[in-house]
């Protein structure tokens, strides 16, 4: 798993690439969220669109990103989820914690 970041007004955007499993990428997100927001970015966005494969311990992973960001009264929203990604969020009830865009400035203007 690899992250690039890149700021867009004020929304610190997290692209991801790769396989989120136990196996490929685990803590990439967690490590990504927690430097950002330690430097005090609040607004996250995940961008998806890069992952190729996610197992529960993937979404373990974003759900644990979710409720840090929370917990530093900020907002982590995700952006492009594959149409299988979008299964398992629906399956797991997921989008009822996750706000999921297919649009980049649909989600930066939803911060």
């Amino acid at each position: 798993m690899r992250t690039t970041q890149r700021t867009a007004g004020g929304v610190s955007i997290i692209s991801l690439d790769g396989r989120m499993t136990r196996n490929d990428g685990f803590g990439a997100v967690k490590t990504a969220v927690a430097s950002l927001l330690a430097e005090g970015h609040t607004q996250l966005l995940l961008d998806l669109a890069g992952v190729s494969y996610m197992d529960s311990t993937g979404i373990g992973e974003l759900v644990s990103a979710f409720i840090t960001t929370r917990n530093h009264d900020g907002k982590l929203k995700l952006l492009n989820p594959s149409h299988r990604l979008r299964e398992l969020f629906e399956v797991a009830k997921l989008v009822t914690v996750f706000e999921l865009f297919d649009d980049e400035a649909e989600a930066l203007r939803s911060f």
